[in-house]
């Protein structure tokens, strides 16, 4: 459901922000921020309940819930409204130009919607002729991404279009606890009216190649739960063209009888109180194993 602001109310106090520069509003405070970038007006309120109560216990002491109304405002075009995810502790809002040609700017709307990995819903608002087409940003297979996308996001490929940075939260908790398992990398663009997941392009290996730098020395160490770190460094080797040197590497260092990945071939719908139901579950006889597999499903390794 959308609720339209009258203009009036845009632009009282609306303060003018460089572009690409995030402005965020805190669930918390509930207050409504208002400023403009490139020519476009950005509203930001809290909804008031009941419209999304789920998730909130203040709805019934503060009369708001978590989730944040955005509505934006660009000449020639009529008003048009987004909703961030109902149980974020933030929203941030950036007006961007997400390719050098661009004739008008977009803009992107980012919430964290919780859990111990910090699950992101963004979206973002592609400009078209009627308006805006609001699109999500998610991975090609529908699941989650987790991270924050960074203010100022800029071209790293060269193609002209922005690349916007967050993390693969197919990761979250696969080989052993959330904290145990970094995220590798994920990057998406907007190109031709549609999100997409531009990870595997060459010209973005370097980002790769400095997580590898980072994650090498944990999963070459004697530490304890080291597994995960691993399972992120030969991801991003993956992507980096260094596979066969990053897996070499897993093997002589990965901790034995441990973190391995396990899958269901149910639905988390269809689980019982005591988990995956049995029959369901594929077993692997090692770490090695495991971690193949499941770069393969996620579309690191090919089939």
């Amino acid at each position: 459901m959308r609720f339209m602001l009258p203009l009036a109310a845009l632009s009282i106090g609306a303060a003018p922000v460089p572009m690409g520069m995030f402005q965020t509003w805190n669930a918390y405070r509930k207050a409504p921020i208002d400023f403009t970038s490139g020519g476009v007006s950005v509203h930001v309120e809290a909804l008031p309940c009941p419209t999304r109560p789920v998730g909130d216990s203040t709805c019934a002491f503060e009369g708001y819930n978590n989730q944040a109304l955005v509505t934006v405002r660009a000449p020639g075009i009529a008003p048009v409204s987004v909703e961030t995810d109902p149980q974020s502790s933030y929203a941030r809002i950036a007006v961007v130009h997400f390719g050098r040609d661009d004739p008008r700017p977009g803009l992107i709307v980012e919430s964290q919607s919780g859990g111990s990995g910090g699950d992101l819903t963004a979206q973002v608002m592609v400009p078209d002729r009627a308006g805006y087409r609001i699109l999500p940003i998610q991975r090609p297979d529908g699941g989650r991404v987790q991270g924050e996308i960074a203010d100022r996001p800029r071209d790293v490929s060269g193609d002209g279009k922005i690349d916007l940075i967050l993390q693969d939260a197919g990761f979250d908790s696969a080989f052993g606890c959330n904290a145990c398992t970094p995220r590798p990398p994920r990057i998406f663009t907007v190109r031709d009216g549609r999100v997409v997941d531009e990870s595997r392009d060459p010209a973005l290996r370097p980002i790769f190649v400095a997580d590898m730098a980072r994650l090498r020395p944990i999963c070459l160490s004697r530490r304890a739960d080291r597994n995960g770190a691993c399972a992120a460094y030969v991801a991003d080797a993956a992507r980096a063209g260094r596979f066969r040197q990053a897996w070499a590497e897993m093997l002589k260092h990965y901790e034995h009888g441990r973190n391995i990945w396990e899958p269901c071939d149910l639905p988390v719908s269809a689980w019982t109180d005591h988990g995956c139901p049995a029959g369901h579950i594929t077993h692997f006889r090692s770490f090695p194993d495991s971690l193949h597999a499941f770069l393969t499903r996620a579309g690191y390794l090919p089939a």
